[in-house]
């Protein structure tokens, strides 16, 4: 997607500056500092581990698989569609999709999307 590189899993994910710059946004929509590791099961487990501990796992795992997916789908829009690069765009889909999986998986725990939007950290100590 940047082509820089030859297109491996670790770059394409996570060592591309558009994934990069994708990941950037979300660490801030999460409130977290974070360096991460290229190799995507290093990279998965990193990420596990900054996981505030009042919060839902499975939730904070979904944003990974979020980020990873739209990721992937973006980089076919651009392949397959003549799409354009766009991280914010790519975000945003992130935040709607997670925010999707966890409202129809959480029977019991209702927010909104403005809110999962505004407070994701709140929204996960919710499901938790």
């Amino acid at each position: 997607m940047c082509g820089k590189e030859e297109e491996s899993c670790s770059h394409l994910f996570f060592g591309c500056s558009f994934a990069w710059r994708v990941w950037c946004l979300c660490y801030r929509w999460l409130g977290v500092l974070f360096v991460a590791h290229t190799e995507p099961r290093f990279n998965f487990d990193q990420f596990r581990l900054i996981l505030p501990s009042e919060t839902g796992l499975i939730v904070w795992n979904t944003i990974w698989v979020g980020v990873v997916s739209e990721i992937w789908t973006h980089r076919n829009r651009i392949i397959f569609k003549r799409g354009v690069a766009d991280a914010s765009e790519v975000f945003a889909l992130v935040q709607v999709k997670v925010w999707s999986w966890v409202s129809t998986n959480s029977r019991l725990v209702s927010f909104s999307f403005t809110d999962w939007c505004l407070e994701p950290m709140k929204c996960m100590r919710l499901v938790s």
